[in-house]
């Protein structure tokens, strides 16, 4: 074979080895762009799904602060409170001074109050109740009411719900109550000076049917006491 012909095919060689070294490169340049292009793509999915559900949580606390400030009111003074709880359920018995110290002390007797936690827990009302005593946009929950109707000015349905909390949990089931209100008697003692008072619980039915149970519950507790004395 001639040199030419051998330089031909060491020339063609070299330009294979070449082209193949350029696909390679091509190939390698390629998937680098498609990988990264397809982690660009990911993070912008990624950040519209994160948008999009703070975004609806965003709108479902403004949805729900609008709504309270329609038609909620703030119980200006612990007379008015003391006035709203009778009309709407709560005996004039010993625990009545108690409900008013939770109110003022959870809700600053606010009626349409509304606390959501850096967890994303939120308390609604007068007596901030949470899920699951409630259900967030549909009647539900332990006491079969919606979140949303607790921050109205018609406080029937918190009082049945509290009472019911009360009931199954005791005062101990809000923390504020622990801390605040427990061994502190001067509401109690001040709430007696409110003309409302001279009004007999017996007047509502359903005003009886709590202060009986709330009684109820007071000679249970009064029961256990004297139990645990008897063995001591």
């Amino acid at each position: 074979m001639s040199s030419n012909s051998c330089d031909e095919v060491t020339t063609s060689e070299n330009i294979v080895v070449r082209m193949s070294r350029v696909a390679r490169h091509l190939s390698s340049s390629v998937y680098s762009a498609l990988h990264s292009g397809s982690i660009f793509i990911y993070c912008i999915i990624q950040s519209v799904v994160t948008i999009m559900y703070f975004g609806r949580v965003l709108l479902f606390v403004f949805a729900l602060l609008l709504f309270s400030q329609v038609s909620a009111k703030k119980l200006d003074s612990r007379c008015k409170l003391v006035r709203e709880l009778l009309r709407n359920g709560l005996p004039s018995d010993i625990f009545l001074g108690q409900w008013v110290c939770l109110a003022e002390k959870v809700s600053d007797r606010d009626t349409g109050a509304l606390h959501v936690t850096p967890s994303g827990k939120k308390y609604y009302g007068l007596f901030q109740i949470p899920t699951p005593w409630c259900k967030e946009g549909r009647v539900g929950g332990e006491c079969n009411v919606a979140c949303e109707s607790l921050l109205d000015d018609d406080i029937r349905d918190d009082v049945k719900c509290a009472v019911k909390i009360f009931q199954r949990e005791g005062f101990k089931f809000w923390t504020q109550w622990t801390a605040r209100c427990k061994n502190d008697n001067f509401i109690t003692n001040e709430i007696y000076k409110c003309p409302d008072l001279s009004i007999s619980p017996r007047s509502s039915p359903e005003r009886t049917l709590v202060s009986q149970a709330l009684s109820a519950r007071a000679r249970r507790t009064l029961r256990q006491r004297r139990s645990l004395m008897s063995y001591t």
